[in-house]
């Protein structure tokens, strides 16, 4: 991890748009049309695990380790190598949020799809390289920006009242949806900020702990307060701009943006898709940041040249968002492998109970492969199954295989630590 140099502003800046990045947006937007306020449900979920990850907060700024370093000080450096590559399974399904929101604003603009993601693909790899420092404050500045014009659309079609009822309107909402969606989207979501490599690096490079914890905080209350403006704008504009009408969804958003700021000053449109691609790169270098850091954990034994690092996380996030289905949808689905494998070998560490590294990898490979399966044969519609199977069934699996390797194999060549020693190295 970089060196602790982030006070409590720096630590929500970037919290904040790793978290409302313009897949964010525009995968809220997209939702909005088809679930009205229900759509928020994904920034109520970021909420409630950036207080969760408040309380972990110091230790992370202690320790300045990601979750695979952590792991690997309890089990060895080929666990540290699987939970990078599984961290790396749902962070390309983010950054491939971004990918695909940032190309289908250029896409408006009449770019043709192909140069549009090569052109993002190539602007993001530049990005990644600028200093944290710097980054936090152009990201704060563009997202205020898009946040600025979500409320003057708002103000254009009359509708700030909606923006401040949307909480009340959201908990009507969500009760129409199925509970095993909201359950699962709430748990993944929540699951994935406090595990997640992307969001622990900021807390573990703030100077103190204090300003760690209360920048995880600040950061909860934008996301919570800001959550609602895209689904909030789009309800309010979709018949008067006809929204609905669009060939990709995902464009919603921007389109709004554009009409309401052309209906009364057109030279603005080109400082909008600025502020609109700036804000999609921010949030994606934050990604690749923590991407880059895990693919060098996973090729770690080979020789592969330290720019391939950033170059091979954008080319899988690439073929994700190519694949087009809806943007937040991929991130969940995408969350869930990455939840089955890990959330059981984490529960036991905290736990106290005691597991051989062969245990360890041993489980993270069955939640990994179980989940995997069920969202495959969910893809191609062999069977339909309830949202939540894929974890329902991997963790169960994850635990057991785990548990009974211990049982099986007490005389096995790995270290085992006794809870004592396993509950010092968890706290770092």
């Amino acid at each position: 991890m970089a060196e602790r140099t982030l006070v409590v502003r720096d630590v929500a800046s970037l919290l904040v748009s790793t978290s409302c990045g313009i897949g964010f947006f525009l995968g809220t937007g997209e939702l909005a049309l088809q679930q009205g306020m229900a759509a928020c449900l994904y920034a109520v979920a970021t909420a409630i695990g950036l207080v969760a990850l408040a309380l972990s907060a110091p230790r992370l700024q202690k320790t300045g380790q990601s979750i695979w370093t952590y792991f690997g000080s309890l089990y060895g450096p080929t666990i540290s190598q699987q939970v990078a590559a599984f961290s790396l399974i749902w962070m390309t399904g983010v950054l491939s949020a971004q990918i695909r929101g940032a190309s289908a604003i250029l896409a408006l603009s009449g770019m043709p799809q192909a140069v549009s993601i090569i052109s993002v693909d190539c602007l993001v790899l530049v990005f990644s390289f600028l200093r944290i420092s710097w980054l936090s404050g152009m990201f704060a500045l563009c997202m205020c920006g898009c946040n600025a014009i979500l409320v003057y659309a708002l103000a254009e079609t009359h509708s700030l009242i909606l923006w401040l009822r949307s909480p009340a309107i959201f908990m009507e909402s969500i009760r129409a949806q199925p509970v095993g969606h909201t359950g699962l989207v709430l748990l993944s979501v929540a699951a994935l900020v406090v595990c997640g490599a992307d969001y622990q690096q900021f807390p573990a490079m703030a100077k103190t702990p204090t300003h760690a914890r209360y920048g995880c905080l600040t950061a909860a209350v934008i996301v919570l307060g800001v959550g609602f403006l895209p689904a909030s704008a789009v309800i309010a504009g979709a018949n008067l701009w006809q929204l609905g009408h669009l060939a990709d969804q995902a464009q919603v958003v921007p389109k709004l943006l554009a009409r309401a700021i052309d209906s009364s000053a057109p030279v603005m449109s080109l400082p909008v898709t600025c502020l609109l691609i700036v804000t999609a790169l921010g949030s994606a270098c934050s990604i690749l940041r923590a991407m880059t850091d895990a693919t060098a954990t996973v090729s770690r034994d080979t020789s592969i040249p330290a720019v391939f690092h950033r170059i091979l996380p954008v080319l899988a996030a690439t073929l994700v968002a190519v694949y087009g289905r809806s943007i937040v949808n991929v991130m969940v689905t995408l969350n869930i492998v990455y939840l089955a494998a890990v959330v059981p070998l984490l529960a036991l560490t905290l736990l106290g109970h005691p597991i051989q590294d062969r245990a360890a990898k041993r489980s993270m490979l069955v939640g990994a492969g179980v989940s995997t399966l069920c969202v495959l044969i969910e893809w191609t519609h062999t069977i339909h199954m309830p949202e939540a199977t894929p974890l329902v069934l991997a963790w169960p699996c994850a635990l057991v295989a785990a548990l009974r390797s211990h049982a099986t194999s007490p005389q096995v060549e790995s270290p085992c630590l006794n809870p004592a020693e396993l509950r010092q190295r968890s706290q770092g």
